[in-house]
């Protein structure tokens, strides 16, 4: 059986490498594996088969190009991702998320989304902002296990000019003059 890397799928799809190992990640080409780092990744040729495509008709000639076939079942998994995207983006925050929304959260993948989601709905003050949280979260890389704490901005500042003082009271020399003046 033919194998290829995912930069070989990504030209014969038409997607970005990202995509492909997401789909490794997710679990959509289970026969893939990695010998090593710098081997990369190896798909085998039935996994691109099996993906979820459309049944062919009896109409078609058997000579199909699989190309094509496998370009749908492409386009049919990532419109599948990107509804239930949306469905999960509705429910945790009651609105309609912009195409761009959805484009970016498909991109992470189901999985993040629903614990970007959960995130935000463990969050201990109302996302005023659910799209600025989304994006935050993604780029800081928080897990529900990780909530975003707000911090109050006096507190820390007193904090540092504590420590800035009794950083400049340990390197200062201590001069008594008393002492001094009674030791003579």
């Amino acid at each position: 059986m033919k194998e290829y890397t995912v930069k070989e799928v990504a030209e014969l799809l038409g997607k970005h490498e990202e995509t492909i190992k997401r789909w490794i990640r997710a679990g959509k080409l289970p026969n893939s594996y990695r010998n090593s780092d710098k081997e990369g990744w190896r798909i085998a040729e039935s996994d691109l088969l099996n993906l979820n495509h459309p049944p062919v008709s009896n109409d078609v000639p058997e000579q199909v190009n699989e190309e094509k076939e496998i370009q749908l079942a492409v386009e049919q998994v990532e419109g599948d991702e990107q509804e239930l995207v949306r469905l999960a983006y509705e429910a945790v925050t009651l609105t309609s998320p912009t195409d761009q929304m959805v484009q970016t959260l498909a991109y992470v993948g189901i999985k993040r989304t629903l614990e970007i989601l959960l995130i935000m709905q463990q969050s201990p003050h109302k996302v005023k902002n659910p799209d600025g949280f989304i994006r935050k979260a993604i780029s800081k890389g928080w897990s529900p296990t990780t909530l975003p704490q707000k911090i109050d901005k006096r507190l820390t500042e007193f904090e540092s000019r504590k420590k800035r003082t009794e950083q400049i009271q340990q390197e200062a020399p201590s001069f008594n003059w008393l002492e001094n003046e009674w030791q003579r």
